[in-house]
């Protein structure tokens, strides 16, 4: 039996199907791995390691080079049409070249998650489900509650398989440790990580409070020394109030590179004139868009520094992963 929260996965959803104008906002990011500091649990999402699906006994840990840009005179498919001029387009299914993803976020009613982003805190986290389809439909096996801890400019994720129907008696409280075992053989010591994640929940009162959709195309070399995604048709929902929607006329450009630059790439950066951007966040962008459209869309700021004062139940979830993470 479906819950409300499954439904925004697996409802079909036509904002996949529109075409995104011939000019929009291009932000070109990438995440750090520090391999000093990684355990062996901590999974990079969209690396060529992780199957859909299921996990690869292989993990690969990388320390990746991060550069953001904006693109403002060409479409998803001008930018991925120069794209596979130099590298090949990376797929998990033949017959899509493209991924669906979804994503619901988890915060408080008082948007802290937000907040602490928008304070720049250098040690920070959030919580969130994803899903990923191909041809118009959503897998549901193909379901995963992530952890995402930034620290300094190190970012470390740690993943596994959750069962979608779920979710709701999940963040409600329920103990489904079993179940995640059974689903995640392969993660040694997916226990820890489960637990960490239901009581930073706990600790937080978290709630599902956005769910971003958006299309993926993914550009990956031989060497997987370079991955390259394109997100467009990236659309918001609010869950929490009054219910909105809010489609982006933006394009994400992520790059991940773990060596020296080559020569292609940067003709490439320069044939599609990117501009350099300090930040972006999917998830700012939705809650600005949906709870907080006055403070404009992509307005990742805040009028003070990071404050010298963390909120209580942050400051205890800090401590937690400072001792389960970063020991």
């Amino acid at each position: 039996m479906r819950n409300k929260f499954s439904d925004c996965f697996f409802s079909s959803s036509s904002v996949l199907n529109r075409q995104i104008g011939n000019s929009g906002v291009l932000c070109f990011q990438t995440i750090f791995i520090d391999n000093k500091n990684s355990k062996k649990n901590f999974q990079k999402l969209d690396s060529g390691e992780i199957k859909r699906g299921k996990m690869s006994k292989k993990e690969q840990y990388f320390k990746r080079i991060e550069n953001k840009f904006v693109v403002l005179e060409y479409s998803f498919d001008e930018i991925n049409n120069t794209l596979q001029r130099y590298i090949p387009l990376h797929t998990f299914d033949e017959k899509s070249p493209y991924t669906m993803i979804r994503s619901i976020y988890l915060d408080d009613e008082k948007f802290t998650i937000f907040q602490e982003y928008l304070s720049r805190r250098k040690f920070r986290f959030k919580i969130r489900f994803r899903n990923y389809g191909h041809r118009g439909k959503f897998d549901k096996n193909d379901f995963w509650a992530e952890l995402k801890v930034k620290h300094h400019s190190v970012c470390y994720k740690k993943r596994f398989l959750f069962p979608h129907s779920k979710l709701e008696a999940f963040i409600a409280g329920e103990n489904i440790l079993n179940i995640i075992k059974k689903l995640n053989p392969q993660i040694k010591d997916v226990e820890k990580t489960y637990n960490l994640m239901a009581e930073l929940i706990r600790i937080n009162d978290f709630k599902p409070v956005l769910v971003t959709s958006y299309e993926r195309a993914a550009f990956q070399n031989k060497s997987k020394t370079i991955r390259i995604t394109v997100d467009h048709n990236i659309s918001h929902k609010s869950l929490i109030g009054p219910k909105r929607t809010k489609t982006l006329n933006a394009i994400v450009f992520e790059s991940k590179i773990s060596k020296a630059s080559p020569l292609w790439y940067n003709k490439m950066e320069n044939r599609l004139s990117l501009l350099p951007q300090k930040r972006f966040s999917k998830y700012a962008t939705g809650i600005n868009s949906t709870y907080f459209p006055a403070r404009g869309i992509y307005n990742f700021y805040t009028n003070f520094a990071e404050s010298v004062t963390v909120p209580p139940k942050i400051e205890k979830s800090l401590i937690l992963l400072k001792r389960e993470i970063l020991k």
